[in-house]
């Protein structure tokens, strides 16, 4: 780390940056360093020498990156790319050492003035989250997990003002850790909306999303094999609004449902929504409220979702050309659900509160040099024994581009 600051206070007096194909490529490479006081996740009420074999929760870990990015505008197409390479080393906990990897492609196309797409595929892996609860147990195993997806969409302007767009998209998830392959899945979705375009460029319309989700490792549960397939479908009215030049609005609301194949007492149906609300309050401050409820797949549990209620407040601020600021306030309950052990009777019913706040400083001297400093606190109440953490980070890491 202080080779990397001392690498970039000697290229401060730099005013002209070299630039690679005309600022279509951009190789980085990046460097942070973490303090993390409850790596595991672990309970208060757990004694980190039991369940760890060491008398601290806490450690410091080291990532190094490098890679690409891409992006390489041709005629009226767009092709956007990058690939990162992680290196993660732990001081203490090496069973969590890990090298993954996170790369993307995609492909803005665009024919005449009426049709438009994209075509998009990403494949990441990386260690899943250690808060992970599966059938009430708590991951305590690092599990490298690798994901994969694809997306393709176009969309056409019927006339100036009504828009059809089509999108069909695939997910494939996959986990090494033999005990958490039950969360292997495989999803296929399609997704069809009609929007009225406003003179302003305004949206309103409607969307409808089925998703067909094949979990192929059967989940054991009192000496039964589950199959955890499930079909789901999603309604919902959808809007993206400029209210006023300093304010606007990203909503939808609607309904989903969620049935399964077997042991359909678990099947789902309720209201979601989604609201996006940004505020320009200067030139140099934006505020960002978020607020929704929706079933989600968080915590890369696969076998049941997730009902998550919750809102968020994100302030952005850019106190000079070189030096920015940025915060979060985050506030949910989440809800377990779908697993078939909630219907067996051999999982209690679940329910998470989760906070969070956090805060960052970047610095960017010049061009391809960019510090930054970043806090972060988490707490996790549950309903389950010893559901609960609380976690403190802190990290500062240097990035150069080129």
């Amino acid at each position: 780390m202080g080779a990397a600051i001392v690498s970039a206070g000697l290229l401060m007096p730099v005013t002209k940056v070299f630039a690679l194909w005309d600022d279509r490529l951009e190789p980085f490479v990046a460097k942070t360093v973490t303090r993390d006081d409850n790596v595991f996740r672990i309970s208060s009420e757990s004694d980190p020498a039991v369940v760890l074999g060491s008398p601290s929760k806490g450690d410091t870990y080291h990532t190094t990156s490098f890679g690409f990015n891409l992006d390489v505008p041709v005629s009226r197409q767009r092709f956007l790319g990058g690939l990162t390479w992680n290196d993660n080393r732990y001081d203490r906990f090496t069973v969590l050492n890990f090298d993954g990897y996170q790369g993307r492609a995609a492909w803005l196309w665009q024919v005449g003035n009426e049709l438009s797409g994209q075509l998009e595929y990403k494949q990441t892996r990386a260690l899943a989250s250690l808060a992970n609860v599966q059938s009430g147990v708590q991951s305590s195993t690092p599990d490298p997990l690798q994901t994969q997806s694809a997306l393709f969409y176009a969309a056409y302007m019927l006339t100036p003002r009504w828009r059809f767009r089509g999108e069909v998209s695939k997910l494939k998830q996959s986990n090494e850790v033999p005990e958490r392959q039950v969360n292997d899945i495989r999803a296929d979705g399609v997704d069809l909306t009609v929007s009225y375009i406003t003179p302003a460029n305004d949206e309103v319309g409607l969307s409808v999303k089925v998703e067909d989700g094949d979990l192929p490792t059967p989940q054991p549960v009192a000496g039964s094999l589950i199959d955890n397939a499930y079909r789901q479908h999603r309604v919902a009215a959808l809007t993206d609004l400029t209210i006023t030049g300093r304010s606007h609005v990203n909503a939808q609301a609607g309904r989903v449902s969620r049935s399964y194949e077997q042991l359909p007492q678990r099947d789902f149906e309720g209201a979601i929504f989604r609201a996006v609300y940004d505020w320009k309050a200067t030139g140099k401050l934006v505020l960002t409220a978020v607020a929704q409820r929706d079933i989600s797949t968080v915590e890369q549990v696969q076998s049941s979702f997730v009902l998550v209620e919750g809102v968020a407040l994100r302030p952005t601020l850019r106190l000079t050309e070189k030096i920015n600021l940025s915060g979060a306030l985050e506030y949910s309950d989440r809800k377990y659900l779908g697993d078939p052990g909630l219907v067996l009777g051999t999982v209690p019913p679940r329910t998470d509160r989760v906070r969070s706040v956090a805060a960052a400083a970047s610095y960017r001297p010049i061009r391809p040099v960019t510090l930054e400093l970043a806090a972060r606190r988490e707490t996790r109440s549950s309903t389950a024994a010893f559901g609960d953490y609380a976690t403190n980070s802190l990290s500062v890491s240097v990035r150069l581009a080129f």
